[in-house]
């Protein structure tokens, strides 16, 4: 019977806190180069050479599965904020590597809800990094109905970003749909516990799917939506698509060009501030399809 997890790190820090040796722990157990891959947790242990190594150390196997449970959650705790904050500046590059040390034993024994920031993150890796298409979607749609259920009445945050995760795949009637269902949930919450961040998510999620089927009235009214709660709440990260595709919505109208062309411009301005470039690049690239100089 093969142990789930690695527990060699443990076993490494007990034995050398009882001042045993390698050769002394392992006598008659296993051979002192199977207990060096062991505490390297280059490899697990048996559960029987398991039952001999805290038998010889006099601790219970009680006491390491919670050690290890223990440091696999610091560990997962400190890659999680590591990952959070490369994925404010858009690096997911540097995402990819934070997932390397999370490993299958640690993801199993997470709740549903980190599992799916796992998954949430290895989609943006795949798609951004990877150009993995297909397997972002499959691994989206899998992760969304870890938890979703169609008739739901509440949502949790993970499920809000992957329903507009899959959106962003496709966008279908029933992939809207739910997004606008989640979206109503939130602003139907009371305003001191309203999470404007995951609002301005979806807001942004349904006005590039208008943006997409160049339903312009759609975009107007949705980015009008966003922009007013992205400017009350100071989120820089979403205001300029918000100001740019409001510009560009009401330019494609023909109600006020000049008006749009400001607006446009502005969400330049406010990419050079805030240094989002990677956002300035997709705003450049819209206006030479649509053939529009500023």
């Amino acid at each position: 019977m093969n142990i789930r997890f690695r527990v060699g790190h443990v076993i490494k820090r007990i034995r050398m806190e009882m001042a045993y040796s390698q050769e002394e722990l392992c006598d008659g157990i296993c051979s002192i180069n199977s207990i060096a891959r062991i505490e390297s947790n280059k490899t697990s242990p048996s559960f029987e050479i398991l039952l001999a190594i805290v038998d010889r150390l006099g601790v219970s196997i009680e006491k390491i599965i919670a050690e290890v449970s223990l440091e696999q959650n610091r560990l997962y705790i400190q890659q999680r904020i590591a990952m959070e904050h490369h994925v404010e500046s858009n690096n997911f590059v540097a995402v990819k590597e934070d997932l390397k040390l999370i490993d299958e034993s640690i993801y199993e024994n997470l709740s549903v809800r980190d599992q799916q920031f796992i998954d949430i993150m290895r989609i943006e890796v795949l798609t951004s990094v990877e150009g993995e298409i297909l397997r972002a979607k499959m691994l989206a749609e899998k992760s969304l109905y870890k938890s979703y259920k169609e008739k739901a009445t509440y949502f949790t945050d993970e499920e809000i970003k992957l329903i507009n995760i899959v959106l962003r795949f496709e966008q279908s009637p029933s992939n809207i749909e739910r997004a606008e269902k989640a979206l109503a949930w939130i602003e139907n919450q009371n305003p001191y516990l309203q999470d404007n961040y995951l609002s301005l998510f979806l807001l942004n999620g349904l006005m590039i799917t208008a943006y997409l089927a160049e339903n312009w009235r759609w975009v107007l009214e949705v980015s009008s939506k966003g922009l007013q709660i992205a400017e009350q709440k100071e989120n820089l990260k979403f205001i300029p698509n918000f100001l740019f595709l409001k510009g560009l919505s009401l330019y494609m109208m023909n109600i006020e060009r000049d008006k749009g062309k400001l607006l446009m411009q502005e969400a330049f301005k406010v990419c050079e501030i805030t240094k989002h470039m990677y956002i300035r690049e997709g705003l450049i690239d819209t206006l030479t399809q649509y053939k529009i100089e500023l």
